[in-house]
């Protein structure tokens, strides 16, 4: 499908998700700003995007950090064009149980995932209102729906990104901007790897009614979708890729 957006701006592009929506994007002929608090995966990614003949920036921000945000904005603008997508796929997820989790653990993640989604849409949102129209997609969790086991912290988040993406859904309408959300479900990313073991990870697969787990690939598809002609009368929604089972 053809997409008639032209600067991407993608957050968590160095590997997982992001990754596969940044080199997705590319192929379709957007120019893309990879961003990655891993400047050097991030530059990986925007090499593999030049030598497939892409237009691309690296780019490393704490999104946690609101006026580097901000500034990270600015330079992509600057480099690439505004952008009128914005993919924010930038998250962690570590495990911890409430009753052991230090306040600081607690505030990293909703610094990271929650803030820094904030922080994310703030300074984009600013520059499509401005334009008066644009595309957002965040990456949520169904554990923002329906907890977290030992991932307090990440469901809660997650949950907070939700809500947010459905309360900027509302304020942006009217400027031209859609917000949506997806929900992928296990994913075969590394930040998901990490936090289940081997047996784990086999019998969530098997477990599934597809019999697998989905792949980044798969999911940047559905990036493309909503960030074409597809999407552009979706908004505040989460579209959830895989069924709960358990």
């Amino acid at each position: 499908m053809a997409l008639d957006r032209q600067v991407a701006l993608v957050t968590g592009a160095g590997s997982g998700i992001g990754r596969a929506s940044a080199l997705a994007l590319a192929r379709q002929g957007l120019r893309v700003a990879a961003v990655d608090r891993d400047l050097a995966a991030a530059e990986a990614v925007r090499q593999q995007m030049a030598a497939a003949g892409g237009t691309a920036l690296a780019l490393t921000v704490d999104v946690a950090d609101s006026a580097a945000v901000d500034a990270m904005v600015a330079q992509a603008g600057a480099a690439l064009g505004s952008p009128d997508l914005l993919v924010h796929c930038a998250g962690i997820a570590p495990r911890q149980a409430v009753l052991d989790m230090s306040d600081h653990e607690w505030r990293q993640v909703m610094a990271v995932n929650l803030d820094g989604t904030f922080y994310v849409a703030r300074a984009v949102g600013r520059v499509m209102a401005e334009r008066r129209a644009g595309t957002m997609i965040f990456l949520a969790s169904d554990r923002g729906l329906y907890g977290h086991a030992r991932g307090a912290h990440y469901a809660a988040s997650k949950g907070g990104v939700i809500a947010l993406m459905k309360s900027l859904a509302l304020e942006l309408a009217a400027h031209g901007v859609t917000v949506n959300a997806i929900n992928p479900g296990t994913t075969d990313t590394p930040m998901s790897r990490a936090t289940l073991s081997d047996d784990e990870w086999q019998r969530r697969a098997a477990q599934d009614p597809l019999g697998r787990l989905s792949r980044p690939e798969e999911i940047a598809e559905l990036v493309c979708f909503l960030a074409g002609p597809g999407g552009h009368f979706m908004t505040g929604q989460l579209v959830t890729v895989r069924m709960r089972f358990g």
